[in-house]
């Protein structure tokens, strides 16, 4: 479980503040939540409840819930909370589908002193004198979200061959890691290229338990602008029955300055 973390807390409007108690909203559970190590959820997601208590003596209100990227979140049930009081949302952790590893995201909390944040809103509508002594301040702090992601099946640095700075009729290399995390030897094979894509590979190659396999693209552009292509190929790992490896550059015109002699003329 987690341990109970007061939120910490930031001042964002700087007002003369002559209260002697400041509004206090605590995330229940403290201000991180864990998923630990999870396998990759078929919804491309993970999602929690959180909960958020008003611990102060005063009334507060919750002025924003801004989610990183990468999270997203609902509405939270009640902004405006008297002491004591809890609002409840969901949070949602996104998973892309090559994300493997470690995953830390921020979701942006903000809240105010619910009498002082009347005033301030009626002062902005209206011009209404803020009464003396009222607390107009935003507080802000932070809710982290983390997750272990384990894939037994993983590609690194990404699922697509990335050609750079490529030249019509020069070959161009680019290379996939395929990592098998799994405790089973993983079996590929049927492998299927397209878009003039050349790869190393072209029988049944076994990648041992805790394993590793270079995949090597290679191309030559015949053409100039966009290039895509690819290879297929299929494995012996439920997850990962059949593969889809993209390949994506673009191929520049033989007369742009990079070609002239490795110089760019003046």
């Amino acid at each position: 479980m987690f341990n109970r973390i007061l939120l910490s807390v930031a001042v964002a409007i700087v007002t003369t503040v002559t209260a002697f108690a400041q509004p206090k909203l605590e995330v229940i559970g403290g201000d991180t939540y864990d998923w630990g190590k999870v396998k990759p959820p078929k919804e491309g997601y993970l999602e929690a409840t959180i909960q958020m208590k008003n611990t102060g003596d005063k009334a507060v209100r919750i002025t924003e819930v801004r989610p990183g990227c990468g999270c997203t979140k609902t509405d939270p049930d009640k902004y405006d909370l008297k002491p004591g009081e809890v609002s409840t949302m969901k949070v949602k952790l996104n998973i892309s589908p090559t994300q493997s590893g470690s995953l830390t995201k921020s979701i942006t909390l903000s809240w105010a002193d619910l009498a002082g944040n009347d005033a301030l809103k009626a002062f902005r509508s209206s011009g209404t004198a803020v009464p003396s002594g009222a607390d107009t301040n935003i507080r802000t702090g932070y809710l982290y979200l983390k997750a272990d992601v384990q894939r037994e099946i993983s590609f690194m640095p990404s699922t697509y061959f990335s050609f750079n700075d490529l030249k019509i009729g020069v070959e161009a290399t680019s290379k996939i890691e395929f990592v098998n995390n799994s405790d089973s030897d993983v079996t590929l094979s049927d492998w299927k290229t397209e878009g003039g894509l050349v790869v190393n590979h072209t029988g049944r190659v076994v990648v041992k338990a805790k394993g590793k396999l270079d995949i090597v693209g290679k191309i030559v552009p015949s053409a100039k602008g966009n290039y895509s292509g690819g290879v297929k190929f299929k494995t012996t790992h439920p997850d990962n029955a059949e593969v889809d490896l993209r390949a994506y550059g673009f191929v520049q015109e033989p007369s742009s300055p990079v070609f002239q002699n490795g110089s760019v003329k003046p």
